[in-house]
C-alpha cells in the first residue's frame, strides 16, 4: 500500500500497546490503572462541561426576563439599570454579578447592594441605602449618614429637614477622614441623645458645633447650649431641669453653660434680652 499500515501492522501494534500497558499495571500496581481512568474520566467531564456551557451561553432559556428591587427609598430602578447596563434579554450564565454591584454601588443613595441569578430568567438586586443624619457644612452642604460619612451633596429636590453639623473644614475631612467621620459620629450620637429628651418645637436642634472647647448646640429659637466634653446625658439631663425653671419664671436664655470643667455640676445661663428692650423700645 502507498499509505497507512496494512490490517496485520495495526493488529500488531495495538496488541503491543495492550501489552505494554498490562506489562505496567503488573510493574506499578492498580494504582496506575486507577490514573489511567480517572484521566479519561477528566478528558471526558472538561470536554462535556464545554459543551453543557456553549449550550447555556447560547440557548434563550436563560436570558433574562425579570429584574426586581427591594430597599430602594430614594434610588430608582430605572437609575440603577442605567449605571449597570443590566437589560432584558442578556444571558444569567454571561452576568457578571460584581460588575453589576459594583456599577450600582456608583449611586449616591446607595450604601451596599448585592445582585442575584434566579435560573432560568430572573434577577434579584438587595439595596441598602444611606440614611441621612444630618447636614455637614464642607464647603457645600453634604448629607451626613449615621456613620458620619458625608455620601452626597445636597440637591434641591432632596428636601430633608435635618440638623446641621459644622466646625470641619473641608481640607481637614480631606486630609483624615477616619478622624473626621469619628468627629462626625460623636456629633450626631450628642444631637440623637438630645432628640431623645423630647425637646419642643423652639428647643428642636438646628445645629451641633464642633470647637475645640468641644459641642455646642444651638436651637431652633437661637439658644446656644455650650455643652463641652463628656457626659452627656447627665449634662442633657441639667439642661431640661434649667428649662423647666427658666419656664416656670417667664425667662428665655441666649447661651446656657454646661460645660464647666473645674464644677461639672454648676450651670451658667445668660438670659436673653426681653422683646421690648431688643427693639429699643421704653418700659
Amino acid at each position: 500500500m502507498a499509505f497507512g499500515k496494512s490490517k496485520n501492522r495495526r493488529r500488531q501494534d495495538a496488541a503491543q500497546q495492550k501489552e505494554a500497558v498490562v506489562g505496567a499495571v503488573r510493574t506499578h500496581g492498580p494504582g496506575l490503572l486507577k490514573a489511567i481512568l480517572l484521566t479519561g474520566l477528566t478528558v471526558a467531564l472538561v470536554w462535556g462541561g464545554i459543551e453543557v456551557r456553549a449550550w447555556a451561553l447560547s440557548s434563550p432559556t436563560f436570558l433574562l426576563k425579570e429584574t426586581t428591587f427591594s430597599g430602594l427609598q430614594r434610588a430608582t430602578p430605572g437609575e440603577l439599570l442605567k449605571l449597570s447596563g443590566l437589560t432584558v434579554g442578556q444571558n444569567l450564565w454571561a452576568l457578571d454579578v460584581a460588575a453589576l454591584e459594583r456599577t450600582m454601588s456608583t449611586h449616591p443613595w446607595v450604601r451596599s447592594v448585592e445582585v442575584r441569578r434566579h435560573f432560568p430568567a430572573s434577577v434579584s438586586v438587595e439595596v441598602v441605602e444611606h440614611v441621612p443624619a444630618a447636614l455637614a457644612v464642607l464647603g457645600d452642604l453634604y448629607l451626613l449618614d449615621e456613620d458620619g460619612e458625608p455620601f452626597k451633596r445636597l440637591q434641591p429636590g432632596d428636601a430633608l429637614d435635618l440638623p446641621l453639623v459644622t466646625g470641619v473644614v473641608r481640607e481637614d475631612y480631606i486630609a483624615d477622614e477616619g478622624k473626621t467621620r469619628e468627629r462626625y459620629r460623636q456629633a450626631l450620637a450628642v444631637a440623637q441623645a438630645y432628640a431623645a429628651t423630647g425637646p419642643g418645637k423652639r428647643e428642636r436642634l438646628s445645629e451641633v458645633r464642633m470647637s475645640p472647647e468641644g459641642l455646642v448646640l444651638v436651637t431652633a429659637d437661637g439658644t446656644e447650649v455650650r455643652l463641652g466634653e463628656g457626659e452627656t446625658d447627665a449634662k442633657l439631663q441639667r439642661l431640661s431641669r434649667v428649662r423647666e425653671e427658666l419656664r416656670s419664671r417667664g425667662l428665655a436664655a441666649e447661651v446656657i453653660h454646661l460645660d464647666n470643667r473645674a464644677r461639672p455640676g454648676w450651670v451658667a445661663v445668660k438670659l436673653s434680652s426681653p422683646v421690648s428692650e431688643r427693639n429699643g423700645a421704653s418700659q
